[in-house]
């Protein structure tokens, strides 16, 4: 076939911008049409291409004031550091393959001369894509350095009802043996552990044989007694040992960095084992925005039977806690449930409604999920207030980490706590409760209820002992968690 059958020229990216905005919908259509074609596909790679392509589509397309200036090394930049966390290469090959089909289809029956030029476009795009990605997952795996992760290992464990934890690197000829125990009592204390130092190895025969034995790397982990985890529990250390190996391998080559990170875990675990319910979840909140550097932290509640979410604590409380509403089918949430990753975003007006962003100042900011198991419980937002920033792979870890101990420590209080349907509120109790909610005064809510001030002191008071609560906040933050406030 000779080359002349397919005339083409140089395009600016310009040009190139014209095209997808023109033809942005059919470009779309046949995305997700070639996507349902891909057997080969299971529905969660499908999900996560359709999201990839269509984020694609809109970062180039989209209005903006400053995109009309902003080259594509900057566009693809900010694409990929706002998705670095679902991004890996497996996902980039399928993603050009999509979108190569797709243009391959609207193109054939074209009769615009440019039409191959907007073909050939494409591989140097797919360049630019995947040079810029290595940049940002330009990380080598090396051996991960256990002595340097044990405090973290065992701060974590020290969450649960564990009472001896034995680590045996088994693959040196000679394995070494380290132990740390604790007593019964302090293990329902959440003492941290302590080590121990004379251990006779027929006695640690027969405690290994009534241990959980995990593997993490290279070493062999006995959690004594067995008997005294759930299997949930199991599940969630095995799966936490082999997030965090990863997270560490990630991470080795750091250094200093990385061992700093490991003290923010640390400490994290130390905040988590100090709060014995619901009602400290400010403690949580505020170890957040000390921890992680961010000036502003807001957790927001899922309640996923309603399909709502509802802001539950955080700075600016009466703001945060009129927050609420239906959770609509968007890019965001939608990818946040499929992939369990962190979401960077760079400037919110493509993705966060102008009035959320006005009323909270928002620049640049980061939506974490928080999960346990296939469980939505809900989000956190992490910011700076109204200050744009830039953050790298390794930020959006750590904070996926966090996320992931939030979500543990939600899930193991909830079985401390009584549920809601055990907790009689009187009707006014509830009225007050819920005026609470929406930020209003002892006076003004005394106005609404033609009650004395006096009276409605009285009510919170009633309600502080009701929800064990220490204050106002905690109140509102627990009638939100037990499902008093909706």
């Amino acid at each position: 076939m000779r080359p002349d059958l397919f005339p083409h020229n140089d395009i600016s990216f310009e040009e190139f911008k014209i095209f997808l905005k023109t033809n942005k919908s059919q470009l779309q259509m046949n995305i997700n049409v070639q996507i349902r074609l891909e057997s080969n596909l299971s529905k969660e790679e499908q999900s996560i291409i359709e999201f990839l392509a269509s984020s694609f589509l809109q970062i180039l397309t989209e209005p903006n004031e400053t995109k009309a200036q902003t080259d594509l090394d900057t566009l693809l930049n900010t694409w990929i550091q706002t998705y670095s966390m679902i991004l890996n290469y497996h996902y980039l090959h399928r993603f050009y393959l999509t979108l190569e089909k797709a243009f391959a289809n609207l193109l054939k029956n074209s009769k615009d001369v440019k039409a191959y030029s907007y073909m050939l476009y494409l591989p140097s795009i797919a360049s630019r894509i995947s040079n810029i990605f290595s940049n940002w997952n330009n990380t080598t795996k090396e051996e991960f350095h256990f002595h340097s992760s044990q405090s973290l290992l065992l701060s974590y464990l020290e969450l649960f009802p564990i009472q001896q934890i034995y680590l045996v690197q088994d693959h040196i000829t000679n394995p070494v043996i380290f132990g740390w125990g604790r007593s019964e009592d302090e293990t329902s204390r959440g003492i941290p552990f302590y080590p121990i130092v004379d251990s006779n190895k027929g006695q640690l025969i027969e405690l290994f044989e009534q241990s959980l034995r995990l593997k993490f790397g290279e070493t062999s982990i006995y959690l004594y007694p067995k008997t005294t985890l759930e299997k949930e529990q199991e599940e969630t250390i095995s799966n936490y040992l082999f997030r965090f190996n990863i997270f560490a391998s990630n991470n080795a080559r750091y250094g200093k960095n990385s061992l700093n990170k490991l003290k923010v875990l640390d400490e994290f675990n130390k905040v988590l084992i100090s709060c014995t319910g619901r009602n400290d979840f400010i403690k949580i909140i505020k170890g957040c925005e000390e921890l992680l550097n961010y000036k502003r932290c807001v957790f927001y509640a899922y309640i996923p039977w309603s399909n709502e979410f509802k802001g539950v604590i955080g700075k600016e409380l009466s703001k945060v806690q009129k927050t609420q509403g239906y959770v609509y089918p968007n890019q965001l949430f939608h990818t946040m449930i499929i992939t369990r990753k962190p979401i960077f975003i760079k400037n919110p007006v493509n993705t966060v409604k102008n009035e959320t962003i006005e009323l909270f100042n928002l620049s640049s900011l980061i939506v974490a999920p928080i999960f346990h198991y296939e469980e939505v419980l809900g989000w956190m937002i992490f910011d700076q207030v109204g200050k744009e920033f830039d953050c790298t792979q390794e930020d959006l870890q750590l904070i996926e980490e966090v996320c992931n101990r939030i979500g543990l420590f939600l899930k193991n209080i909830g079985h401390n706590v009584s549920p809601s349907n055990k907790i009689e509120l009187t009707d006014r109790e509830l009225s007050v409760l819920t005026l609470l909610a929406d930020g209003y005064d002892n006076k003004k809510m005394g106005e609404f209820l033609h009650l004395s001030e006096h009276t409605i002191r009285d009510y919170i008071s009633s309600l502080m002992l009701k929800l064990k609560a220490k204050n106002r906040t905690q109140v509102v933050s627990s009638g939100f968690r037990l499902g008093l406030l909706t």
